[in-house]
């Protein structure tokens, strides 16, 4: 590997830690490469047509393993984002009822004003939504509490 003219420094690095013969085998799935599979050898030119024959043989379940993974883990990426997007529009939807019940105006335009605030103050716009919340629960809290801090 260490004089392989195709991997000038990734060849001469594998030699200097012992690695002098190399197996490189894509995974495809429909001609999509999703990974590889690498094997090396510190004994020179190992790897002949049988190893090629047999790491074949691996490569198309290794490729099946590999590209479900992928989806599956893109999935639960999916998952979650929707999950927080759930949990963002339903705090963005309560502020909205708080500032309509203030203001009388219409969902519309209290949404764009939720929005203009987000971005003017450069906070996303759920943590705004939670603010407006949260501030609207401490007042309720303390109206009911009365002066004396009793209900």
């Amino acid at each position: 590997m260490g004089s392989d003219k195709r991997w000038p420094r990734f060849g001469a690095r594998a030699a200097r830690l012992g690695a002098t013969s190399a197996l490189a085998l894509p995974l495809l799935i429909d001609d999509q490469v999703v990974g590889s599979i690498n094997v090396y050898a510190r004994a020179k030119d190992v790897f002949g047509e049988h190893a090629v024959r047999l790491g074949s043989a691996s490569a198309l379940p290794a490729a099946v393993s590999a590209y479900n993974t992928q989806l599956l883990a893109a999935a639960q990426e999916l998952a979650e984002h929707l999950q927080r997007a759930m949990i963002s529009r339903k705090i963005i939807d309560q502020a909205i009822g708080i500032i309509r019940s203030r203001t009388g105006g219409t969902e519309d335009d209290t949404f764009n004003r939720l929005k203009r605030m987000s971005q003017t103050e450069n906070i996303r716009l759920a943590i705004v939504a939670e603010s407006i919340v949260d501030e609207s629960v401490r007042r309720a809290q303390n109206r009911h509490r009365g002066p004396l801090g009793g209900a």
